[in-house]
């Protein structure tokens, strides 16, 4: 089978890419060239689920040390050094320093840890809808993006009076991972969101608590601390990827019910359903679509020759629905889908996300607040896709709760 127009009109480092169907576009990759040269963008795209994995297990011979999202692709193609934005956190680090660094962190986000959270948990989604208005509300505004972010303010040690000021900058964050950073942004981020943390951390390695930004402070990785760069880097990684991913995941709980309301029904009467739902979530609608690696060496793979340098885009919304690997009703959302955890939607091997055991806690504790209150979860007006080349979401939903 040829490659369409539409394949090779594809630019997979632009924002108007992921607003339109990738999802025809990568299902034609799939079935005529899984490994594609991206000419435009000077890289590889990678679209089947058996070889991401493949991948993404072999850091020797695929390096995140200086590809490892689409910025890097983006600066890589460009001739710049990824490096330029200075030290970069636990996601750009192969073995033997990134399990170190895994050690030391992922103690405060492993399934236990994170079950002696609950209570607090739910008593901050409880409040967010227990102000929500009746009738129609901004899904996101309202509980997609505060949500995950006061909790994970929380967990960082940021004073409550300060959460809602902190809500709007791990969206900042993340606009550089996706490649579409302002001048604007980043002056936010260096100019005020940076220095306010660091602030935090300064404060914390005098009177240190039981909190994220005093662990930064107090960390040892072969006995040497953090310097003053590296806390930053980990404050604003931990602040964007602890709370973007699961507003992305929030955000596609209520678009999937309303696209699949028939599916919605059966969440609704069966909460124990909920679980499950939420990894049919993660895998149909892939909160972070896609992470990049950089080959080490030259490889062969399905025929393609990758060079040793060559940077590769691991499509996980690709994987997900893969026919090869989920049959052929890949392409349908399925809450009762037996083996839905399966999905790459927190990517897999060494780099599996340290806050999945969060991220999922979060979800199931929104889904379980939606089915106690409501009915049924509808989107009533016109959502607006966030324009990204990384994370899968919206910039408003307009819902209506159909309360019991």
């Amino acid at each position: 089978m040829a490659i369409t127009t539409a394949v090779s009109e594809a630019r997979f480092d632009e924002a108007s890419f992921y607003l339109g169907d990738p999802n025809a576009t990568f299902r034609e990759l799939r079935d005529t060239e899984p490994v594609h040269w991206y000419e435009r963008g000077k890289f590889w795209v990678v679209t089947k689920y058996d070889d991401i994995k493949s991948i993404s297990a072999r850091p020797e011979k695929f390096s995140s040390e200086r590809i490892a999202i689409m910025m890097d692709l983006i600066a890589h193609r460009e001739g710049r050094d990824p490096q330029g934005y200075g030290a970069r956190g636990i996601m750009f680090m192969d073995p033997p320093k990134h399990r170190a660094h895994r050690k030391a962190l992922g103690v405060r986000f492993t399934p236990s840890a994170v079950a002696k959270l609950e209570a607090r948990v739910r008593e901050v989604i409880a409040s967010i809808f227990d102000d929500l208005p009746d009738g129609e509300f901004d899904w996101i505004e309202r509980v997609a993006e505060p949500f995950p972010v006061y909790v994970f303010a929380y967990l960082l040690g940021v004073p409550e009076a300060d959460w809602a000021k902190v809500a709007g900058w791990a969206t900042t964050i993340a606009k550089v991972g996706s490649g579409v950073a302002e001048d604007a942004d980043m002056e936010l981020i260096f100019g005020v969101i940076a220095p306010y943390l660091m602030d935090l951390v300064a404060q914390r390695a005098e009177n240190p608590t039981d909190d994220l930004l005093s662990m930064l402070s107090q960390v040892r990785i072969d006995g040497e601390p953090f310097n003053e760069i590296e806390v930053m880097t980990y404050a604003l990684t931990l602040l964007a990827a602890g709370s973007e991913t699961t507003q992305s995941l929030i955000a596609g709980i209520a678009a999937c019910f309303d696209m699949h309301p028939e599916q919605a029904e059966q969440a609704f009467a069966d909460p124990e359903v909920g679980t499950n739902a939420v990894e049919e979530v993660l895998r149909w609608w892939t909160p972070v679509m896609s992470m990049a690696r950089q080959a080490t060496q030259d490889v062969e793979l399905r025929g393609a020759t990758i060079r040793a340098g060559d940077g590769l885009l691991l499509a996980y919304a690709s994987a997900n629905r893969d026919a090869d690997h989920w049959g052929p009703t890949a392409e349908h959302f399925d809450v009762h889908r037996a083996d839905a955890a399966g999905h790459l939607g927190f990517g897999v091997g060494e780099h599996f996300c340290m806050g999945a055991a969060l991220a999922r806690r979060e979800a199931r504790v929104v889904l379980d607040e939606v089915i106690k209150r409501a009915k049924a979860i509808r989107v009533t007006g016109e959502g607006v896709l966030r324009p990204s080349s990384l994370v899968h979401t919206y910039d408003r939903l307009p819902v209506t709760l159909d309360y019991r």
